[in-house]
């Protein structure tokens, strides 16, 4: 196989999904939920996304295979986990990019209303478009997310910076936050490091994977850590009472005007684009290689397979929320859900593979983090949980595939 992805494109793959709809919504959020101290909050959550990253690409550079880290996790938790681990992010992305292509689709309502008024038209072609992209290789799909992210991370960061010179006088935390608000706030925007873990499903199209890797994800960090820094601390000093109705487009106006609300609207609906892109292409690539050993049938190993599967199932999803037999509320929680679960075993082996001790620590927090988050999941997504490890558990007990040896 040609690899295709550098240190640049690799980036692009990491930073645009890991942004995503998160630099969207989380910062007013968190404004909200902790007021001026929001930046303590998104200083601790970015220094615990650096560890999170470290673990999760530490973990991923011992495999060579597209099933990235569902091997790792097979590797030194036993085959059995190895597949459940590879089920609960198929169901994950099953679910979860009919959320993310329904936000797109509702930020290009706006400006696409007097062509296409449907917000269920429009994400249906979102879908089809992303499949094609997909479809076109990793090499298109990792220069597109690069430019998406860059122009997108520049403008909101160059935004921020003209915010804070701009007003009167800087606002600086004084003081202890309270500490329930920021437990809560912690939480809310645990979800903006989620995405590390599948990293991995990538690793074959990767020059040079255990320098490309590092070296991308220092730079996705910087990127990153800047990106929602700068944005959270311009939004509090712009806005500076926390009840107010926070609009991130704000950091647009210099540079665009009365075009701003439109042009955040295309890059919010890009950050999504890019989520999708991500997520769908690694676990193509994951029911590729699984096939290919025998855990999936044979026909997933024929071009673009899983691709059109997965889009079918996009579709069918689509067409439920179409017929009003499922809700937005329920996709984001069954999705969730299975992404938590993933990124529990991949933290799990982890806790078991590291020697260091304070690395220990740190998972184990990691993983109570995270642990916290499923207490607040609806019945439903239990339900789908439950039925996809069952399901994962009898289809093990028939499965021929040899059992992987811890390296």
């Amino acid at each position: 196989m040609k690899k295709q992805l550098n240190t640049w494109t690799l980036s692009g793959l990491m930073i645009g999904p890991i942004l995503g709809s998160g630099i969207i919504f989380l910062p007013p959020l968190a404004f909200n939920a902790l007021g001026h101290y929001a930046i303590w909050a998104w200083v601790i959550i970015m220094i615990i996304g650096s560890i999170f990253a470290y673990i999760f690409v530490k973990m991923t550079l011992l495999t060579t295979s597209n099933e990235g880290m569902s091997l790792v996790i097979g590797q030194v938790l036993g085959d059995r986990f190895r597949e459940l681990a590879s089920n609960y992010l198929t169901a994950a992305v099953c679910f979860g990019p009919i959320a993310v292509i329904l936000t797109a689709a509702s930020f290009l309502k706006g400006f696409l209303a007097p062509w296409i008024a449907n917000e269920l038209i429009i994400a249906f072609v979102l879908l089809l478009l992303c499949a094609l992209i997909i479809a076109m290789g990793i090499s298109s799909v990792g220069r597109l997310v690069l430019i998406l992210s860059t122009v997108t991370a520049l403008l909101l960061v160059s935004g921020g910076i003209g915010i804070l010179t701009s007003v009167d006088h800087i606002q600086l935390p004084v003081g202890r936050p309270p500490l329930r608000e920021l437990g809560y706030t912690l939480l809310l925007v645990f979800w903006s490091i989620i995405g590390w873990e599948i990293i991995g499903n990538y690793i074959e199209d990767v020059k040079n994977p255990t320098k490309t890797i590092l070296r991308a994800m220092k730079v996705s960090l910087v990127a990153i850590i800047l990106v929602y820094l700068v944005t959270t601390f311009a939004l509090q000093n712009y806005y500076l009472d926390a009840s107010a109705d926070i609009q991130l487009q704000v950091l647009l106006v210099p540079f665009f005007g009365s075009w701003s609300n439109i042009i955040f609207s295309v890059l919010a609906a890009c950050l999504c684009v890019c989520t999708i892109l991500m997520f769908v292409g690694a676990v193509e690539r994951q029911m590729t290689s699984r096939a290919k050993i025998g855990q999936l049938p044979q026909f997933f190993t024929k071009p673009h397979a899983s691709l059109v599967t997965l889009t079918l199932v996009h579709i069918l999803i689509l067409g439920c929320v179409a017929m009003s037999w499922i809700n937005l509320e329920w996709i984001v929680g069954i999705a969730n859900m299975f992404f938590i679960s993933n990124a529990l075993l991949g933290l799990f082996a982890s806790f078991r593979y590291m020697k260091s001790i304070l690395m220990k620590g740190v998972i184990v927090l990691l993983m109570l983090m995270l642990g916290s988050l499923l207490f607040f999941s609806s019945v439903i997504s239990w339900i789908f949980l439950v039925i996809v490890t069952g399901l994962s558990s009898i289809g093990y007990q028939y499965s021929k595939v040899p059992v992987f040896e811890a390296k």
